[in-house]
């Protein structure tokens, strides 16, 4: 494969698992609860520690992945492995589209109603870096459902690319991946807060489902066309 075809697929990858929300939801509690309690510098200095927390965690989840495709499953993904990511990633689609958010005028996601009590929980309470990068690989903990097949996507590219741009090919994802998180740090730095980003996405909830669901639909025609036939 070639390395432009390898980092288009990384940067599809990349914009799929950025369309999901719960990390994105956790920043989002965090800047609403900090805001009201601590002065401007402390609450940047808890969201790039939860910003960092959400991206150690995806970072050594892709790394380990491709660890073990190098080591045991013979330098890069079966057929049958890739073709599992495929049926992955549409049924992610339809899941994204149907059942990801709960009904209602929210952007609640359907989750146990006991684990997002205890984001919120763990969100109000978040009082330095350590918890707020804590609550970051927690909040990527909770995604991996969703995004584990995507991280062997990714992986395989990354393994895939020459072996002096596979530094670069990580980066990049990362910095896909974080764009949103970071684009809300821009949001609010530029004089906005977070609860005006919040009602934007309750009002454009459904285009949020449509542009998830279609970015998990594109990567499995795009890897089932150029990486299986």
């Amino acid at each position: 494969m070639s390395d432009l075809l390898c980092f288009a697929t990384i940067a599809l990858a990349g914009f799929a698992q950025a369309t999901l929300q719960l990390s994105f939801g956790g920043l989002i509690l965090l800047y609403h609860a900090s805001m009201g309690q601590h002065r401007r510098r402390k609450t940047r200095h808890l969201t790039t520690a939860y910003i960092l927390g959400a991206l150690v965690i995806t970072m050594l989840a892709v790394s380990g992945i491709a660890f073990w495709i190098s080591q045991l499953a013979g330098k890069a993904l079966t057929l049958e492995m890739t073709l599992i990511c495929v049926g992955v990633f549409i049924a992610c689609a339809a899941i994204m589209w149907l059942l990801y958010y709960r009904r209602g005028k929210n952007t609640e996601l359907w989750l146990p109603r006991s684990f997002s009590r205890f984001i919120a929980r763990k969100a109000k309470a978040t009082d330095d870096t350590i918890e707020a990068f804590s609550l970051g690989t927690l909040s990527a903990f909770a995604e991996m459902p969703m995004s584990i097949a995507i991280f062997f996507i990714a992986a395989n590219c990354i393994l895939t690319v020459s072996a002096h741009l596979q530094l670069v090919a990580l980066l990049a994802y990362l910095l896909i991946v974080a764009l949103p998180m970071l684009a809300l740090k821009f949001y609010v730095r530029t004089g906005n807060n977070a609860v005006m980003a919040q009602r934007w996405r309750v009002k454009n909830k459904t285009f949020i489902r449509f542009v998830s669901s279609l970015s998990f639909m594109m990567l499995s025609v795009f890897v089932l066309t150029f990486w299986v036939y």
